[in-house]
C-alpha cells in the first residue's frame, strides 16, 4: 500500500482529501471571512506554504510539506512560486478577474465556477488564459 506519514490512507485518497481541504481554504467564500489567511498575504497575494501546512485540518492529514506543495501545484486556483516552498497565490482573488459567485469542486481536478453574467465568465476566462498563463 502506497501511503504517506504512516497515516494508513492510500496516497491517492490522501492527496484528494488534502486537495479538497486546501481548495476550501482558498475559495472566495472562505477568503471573504478568513481574516487570518488574508493577513498572511503579502502585497502580491502570496501566502507562505508553511502557514497553510500548519492549519490543524491540514496537519491532521499530513505534515509532509513536499506533498502539500505538490497538491497545491496541481490546483487551478493557486500558483506556487518557483522555489516551491515559499508561497502561493490565489488566482481568482484579483482585480482583473470578475467576482466569483460560487465555486464547487466537481471531481477530477475540475471546478464549477459561477459568475454574475456570461460577460463576467468570458472576462474571467480571458484573465486566466492570458494574464495567469503569462505570469507562470
Amino acid at each position: 500500500m502506497n501511503t504517506v506519514d504512516n497515516s494508513g490512507i492510500p496516497l491517492d485518497q490522501l492527496k484528494q482529501m488534502l486537495s479538497t481541504q486546501l481548495e476550501y481554504y482558498f475559495s472566495r467564500e472562505n477568503l471573504a471571512n478568513d481574516t487570518y489567511l488574508l493577513t498572511q498575504m503579502d502585497s502580491d497575494q502570496y501566502v507562505p506554504i508553511i502557514t497553510v501546512a500548519n492549519f490543524n485540518l491540514v496537519k491532521k492529514l499530513t505534515k509532509d510539506i513536499k506533498l502539500i506543495t505538490d497538491v497545491l501545484r496541481e490546483s487551478p486556483n493557486v500558483q506556487v512560486d518557483e522555489d516551491g516552498l515559499r508561497r502561493l497565490r490565489i488566482f481568482f482573488n484579483n482585480d482583473n478577474c470578475p467576482r466569483v459567485i460560487s465555486c464547487e469542486f466537481a471531481g477530477n481536478n475540475s471546478w464549477y465556477i459561477t459568475f454574475e453574467s456570461d460577460e463576467d465568465a468570458q472576462k474571467a476566462f480571458k484573465y486566466l488564459r492570458e494574464d495567469v498563463k503569462m505570469s507562470k
